[in-house]
């Protein structure tokens, strides 16, 4: 047997990417002669000639380059017949490449054939895993390498096809002449083998360099790199799959990469747990290098990704077995953004560009007491139950780091038992109406239920507004006789030149308890016009004010260099508190809310308040029979709706008694807190002492979207007829506060 070493060098590369990667190849041939009459012929002989090398090296001065001999001869004969002979290679690799080098061998026939094109002695290991043996069965020959000092038999691979499998030796380091750990062996029978010479297709060795510090190479371009999940690192439906757009350089040439299935060359894995299945057609060649998708089920990741993690993008070459690589490239962020209740405005912000599903909730009006849980009022289970906050839902496009400001409605307080000490119920966050307290009983210390707040509604609104806190800190010190010296003022205004229109201004106070917040004055005007429609809600350091401005009077005193109309809006505080400050103003047009889910009204005595609802808010919804005595003395209010109600954003409170006994002979129940929405629900706004009313209950407030702005969208209340109730049991929460939730629908890179 012979083996003649010829060594080629393959200009593969175009000389842009030279200074980074470096593949050589050496062409090997492989024989066996076969001997039955001589007992002197040598067993191994190397070549006489010179040994042959090639080397390359790059602009950057980075090299490889293999030695070997030119030619090994073996001879069987019957003083080494079915024996296993082997022979030192002498493959020597040398490089300067920082990260080192790999060793591979490759081959399109594993076969050894003779001359006469009809006999074969059969390679040891034609699968595809090392066989760690280190003697040959009977006619065969094979490729050993020493690893961990155990004698492996290698696979040698197809000739396009580098795996780990026909790895032969490798560094990290640079090196200089090492020696490969390989030698060639073969077993034949002479006695049985037919005489003569056997050769084998050429035998490839390829050393691949790289000089990459960080031994991969950079991946061009990668988009669509965000992935929106769900909590649980699902994406967002079962079906949905994301694609990715990946550009890499081109380290061969232009056939070499259009020449096969790009699919048998590549192959894409996400932080090392993930394989992202290449699209086989699509590809596109050009001077930043190769483009082509893969898709990836993240369903199948395990352990699953979640949102706010980040992961590694690898591409791997099967045949050459070097690697492309952006770290950290691959996004994940929340496919779902829940906004619960809070009492505070929240912030949205849209972190992949994409249609959203926006579904938001209003809250209800005040729980039922325990006591009045159990009062069952003509037999009914429902008294002082509070009305159900409405739905509101639609699609809206947004781009990345689009903002949004969330107001999530709070639900109403709950009213007094009869006989407890009475209080007037606070309607919830964003518009949830005040409820009454019960009138005494004439003649008794015993008061009569309360009415329960209304809750407010939940909203998305704009988020570019100014804020007018550039005027903070400013106390009322004048003596010009426009204001009373001895008023204690927050923020001293003009506030804000504002349009004609309905507002709600959002304040947020500093060191403000609520002990010591006397109130809202707003003007404008310079004071000396009052603003209408007023109502006032204090939420921890919030002060949600909303007012109507409807420019009569016109504005007459106005600053010098002000256009008007200089709307105004002052905090009262106790006279020792010194402490207190305004760190931020902002003025809502009531009318620029996006997408609106109504508020439910508070319960009382007489009825269920009224569900929050689409384009109507619901009536409240009476408990007993017409036919009682006392019927005609029962207020039902009505809901709001898209154009009037109760208050532009709010619910109407129902009016404080005082101390005032009624000029009836009869209870007087508490009267409820209308609720929260587009427009809120109206409530009874007749005088305790001298109506005839002895009982009401308060309508819900109304819901809407913005047509030109949000698409597909529906808005209803609970229990509407025809309407899907599913969100009542999907989406509101346990504790009946509002909700609002965004959730991606399609993206550029869903792939169904």
């Amino acid at each position: 047997m012979s083996i003649k070493n010829k060594l080629v060098v393959k200009s593969w590369f175009s000389s842009i990417f030279m200074p980074i990667f470096l593949l050589l190849t050496s062409l090997l041939g492989f024989s066996v002669f076969i001997f039955i009459y001589s007992n002197t012929y040598a067993v191994v002989t190397y070549s006489s000639e010179t040994n042959t090398s090639t080397s390359f090296t790059s602009g950057q001065g980075y090299s490889v380059s293999l030695t070997m001999p030119k030619s090994v001869t073996f001879g069987i004969d019957g003083t080494n017949s079915r024996q296993t002979v082997k022979a030192d290679a002498r493959v020597i690799v040398t490089t300067n490449s920082v990260t080192g080098y790999k060793l591979y061998l490759t081959s399109n026939s594993k076969k050894l054939t003779h001359i006469n094109a009809l006999n074969q002695i059969n390679y040891a290991n034609p699968g595809n895993t090392s066989i760690q043996k280190s003697s040959l069965d009977d006619d065969s020959w094979g490729v050993f390498v020493k690893r961990n000092n155990v004698n492996y038999i290698i696979p040698i691979c197809e000739s396009a096809q580098l795996t780990e499998e026909c790895l032969i030796s490798k560094s990290s380091v640079p090196v200089t002449n090492e020696k490969a750990p390989i030698e060639y062996g073969v077993n034949v029978n002479s006695e049985t083998a037919v005489p003569g010479h056997y050769s084998s297709a050429g035998l490839v060795y390829t050393a691949i360099a790289n000089s990459s510090t960080t031994g991969e190479f950079p991946v061009t371009e990668l988009i669509n790199s965000k992935v929106p999940l769900l909590a649980n690192g699902n994406q967002l439906t079962s079906s949905t799959k994301h694609r990715f757009k990946i550009t890499i350089p081109i380290l061969e040439n232009q056939s070499d990469v259009l020449g096969d299935a790009i699919d048998k060359r590549y192959k894409v894995t996400i932080g090392n747990r993930l394989d992202c299945k290449i699209v086989t057609n699509g590809r596109v060649y050009s001077a930043k290098g190769l483009t082509f998708d893969c898709i990836a089920d993240f369903n199948t990741a395990s352990p699953r990704f979640l949102p706010g993690q980040k992961a590694d993008l690898v591409v791997d070459t099967i045949p050459y077995g070097y690697t492309y690589l952006k770290q950290l490239a691959v996004e994940f962020v929340a496919g779902e953004k829940t906004f619960n209740y809070t009492g505070t405005p929240q912030e949205m912000v849209s972190e992949i560009t994409g249609n959203y599903r926006i579904e938001a909730m209003g809250a209800n009006g005040g729980d039922q007491t325990p006591a009045q849980a159990r009062e069952h009022w003509y037999g009914s289970n429902e008294v002082l139950a509070p009305g159900i906050g409405g739905y509101t839902s639609g699609v809206k496009a947004m781009f990345e780091n689009d903002k949004y400001m969330v107001f999530v409605g709070g639900k109403g307080q709950s009213g007094h038992d009869r006989g407890a000490a009475p209080y007037d119920a606070k309607g919830g966050f964003n518009g949830g109406g005040n409820g009454a307290s019960g009138l005494l009983v004439p003649g008794t210390n015993i008061y009569s239920w309360g009415g329960a707040g209304g809750g407010g509604s939940s909203d998305v609104r704009p988020y570019e507004i100014d804020d007018y806190v550039q005027f903070h800190n400013h106390r009322d010190r004048r003596t010009d006789g426009q204001r009373n010296p001895s008023d204690i003022l927050l923020n001293d205004g003009p506030w804000a030149n504002l349009p004609i229109g309905y507002y709600q201004a959002v304040i947020k106070t500093v060191n403000l308890p609520d002990a010591d917040f006397e109130g809202v004055l707003a003007y404008y005007d310079l004071g000396n016009a009052s603003l209408s429609d007023v109502y006032t809600q204090k939420f921890g350091d919030y002060i949600l004010v909303y007012f109507n401005y409807t420019g009569i009077p016109a504005a007459t005193h106005l600053p010098a260099g002000n256009t008007g109309p200089a709307i105004e809006i002052r905090l009262k505080v106790k006279t020792t508190n010194q402490a207190a400050d305004i760190t931020s103003m902002k003025f809502y047009r009531t009318t620029d809310r996006i997408l609106v889910a109504g508020g439910g009204a508070g319960g009382s005595y007489i009825a269920k308040g009224g569900n929050g609802g689409g384009a109507t808010g619901m009536k409240p919804s009476y408990l007993g029979s017409t036919g009682d005595a006392m019927y005609s003395r029962f207020r039902f209010p009505n809901g709001g709706n898209q154009i009037a109600g109760g208050g532009a954003g709010f619910g109407a409170s129902a009016p404080t008694h005082g101390a005032i006994y009624p000029n009836v002979s009869v209870e007087s129940a508490g009267r409820a807190g209308a609720g929260g929405g587009w427009f809120g629900g109206y409530a009874e706004q007749s005088d305790y002492s001298t109506s005839p009313v002895i009982g009401a209950g308060a309508g819900g407030g109304s819901g809407r979207y913005l047509n030109y702005i949000i698409r597909n969208g529906t808005t209803y209340g609970y229990g509407e007829a025809g309407k899907d109730m599913t969100p009542w049991s999907t989406l509101q929460p346990a504790d009946k506060n509002g909700i609002v939730r965004f959730k991606l629908v399609d993206y550029l890179g869903m792939e169904n």
